[in-house]
């Protein structure tokens, strides 16, 4: 079974790449020179978190513009609409 190249696992595989890529160059950077050695630390973790955090941002307005679903879009409750509407005509009522 051959596996498509969807949106999400582009993304997801580039996310990926820019996190090792963050990650050996901060190494580099590291042994070259040390003195920035934990400035550069911290900004990989603090972009080791931000990454996904947008990446995944991105997609919920991908869902919202497009009207797609997605891995971002809220799952659907079974019975949720009438649970909705009960409550609604329970708050008209004097």
């Amino acid at each position: 079974m051959e596996k498509k190249w969807t949106p999400k696992r582009i993304c997801a595989l580039l996310i990926v790449i820019l996190l090792v890529l963050m990650y050996v160059g901060t190494l580099v950077v590291a042994i070259v020179w040390p003195a920035n050695a934990s400035k550069l630390f911290a900004m990989c973790i603090f972009a080791t978190v931000c990454i996904p955090i947008c990446a995944y941002l991105g997609i919920w307005l991908y869902t919202k513009a497009t009207g797609k679903k997605t891995i971002a879009s809220v799952p659907e409750v079974p019975g949720e609409d009438e649970a909705r509407n009960a409550s609604d005509i329970d708050s008209e009522a004097p």
